[in-house]
């Protein structure tokens, strides 16, 4: 029942927006997961409710995540695709990530982009079809996505070459890298790391003067392997700017069935910060 009324709430706030990135991912879904791909998913966000509750009896670092649970890979995928099609928070995510990626194919000449924590692949694709004269390489440390999102390049057509990589060192910027990209993307990963400012650092290092950087932060959203708590709006941007970054554009997308209110900031407990960043000094 929840799960319709979400997804309804996604279709009367994006209507016609809805349609095409539905038909894409709901038709990937069935074809990669089989008929019960919505059951799978019905299951994994009753496990994601059930640790939620928990943390939000006990909000602190030791109950955001459960890094002793033993994840299903086909489950965990499933539910990063499904997802944006069902709830608002992630659909608006995809939104702005589009936003970002026509903002940098509508400059002058092709660049260079960074992905780190590329997931299915979803992203990718978006990216190899708005920036398809960029040059793309893509880190994800967990290999099995690397199966995941050639599966994905595989059902769109994906031909671009992006090289998919498993280690990028987020602790310092390599020399060689750095003023390497005109554009990175850091989604839904700030609260997978331990020290993500130390990421943020690293990057805007890699970041050339005018480059920009994608970045979203899940401010009281459990889930297994989230191990940073992002407790408030204004964790989020005291982050960003300890690291040296300026923000362009930011987004609030609250975690919620109901739609959301016209002063998004207002009552704000969980959902998804998301930010457009730069250099503060190209600010």
């Amino acid at each position: 029942m929840l799960l319709a009324i979400s997804a309804q709430l996604v279709y009367e706030n994006h209507g016609e927006a809805l349609g095409p990135v539905a038909d894409e991912i709901l038709g990937f879904a069935e074809r990669t997961y089989g008929a019960q791909y919505i059951s799978k998913y019905i299951s994994r966000v009753n496990d994601l409710a059930m640790l939620q509750e928990k943390f939000d009896k006990d909000p602190s670092p030791a109950t955001l995540g459960d890094q002793g649970a033993v994840l299903d890979p086909d489950a965990y995928a499933l539910s990063l695709l499904l997802s944006i099609v069902f709830t608002n928070h992630r659909f608006e995510l995809i939104r702005e990530l589009s936003l970002f990626l026509n903002g940098m194919g509508e400059r002058s000449n092709p660049g260079t982009m960074l992905s780190i924590g590329y997931g299915t692949g979803y992203e990718l694709k978006m990216a190899s079809q708005v920036l398809s004269g960029w040059h793309i390489e893509a880190y994800d440390t967990d290999s099995q996505m690397t199966v995941r999102a050639r599966q994905l390049f595989e059902f769109f057509g994906i031909s671009k070459d992006i090289p998919l990589g498993g280690y990028f060192p987020l602790d310092q910027c390599p020399d060689e890298l750095r003023g390497q990209y005109d554009a990175v993307v850091l989604s839904e990963v700030s609260e997978h790391l331990p020290d993500p400012a130390m990421a943020l650092g690293t990057l805007r290092d890699c970041l050339k003067d005018e480059g920009r950087m994608f970045v979203t932060m899940a401010i009281n959203i459990a889930q297994e392997d989230h191990v940073f708590l992002y407790p408030t709006i204004n964790s989020c941007r005291e982050q960003l700017q300890k690291c040296g970054l300026s923000v362009a554009r930011e987004w609030l997308s609250p975690q919620t069935i109901f739609a959301p209110p016209d002063d998004r900031e207002e009552g704000f407990n969980k959902g998804n910060y998301i930010a457009v960043v730069e250099n503060k000094k190209a600010a």
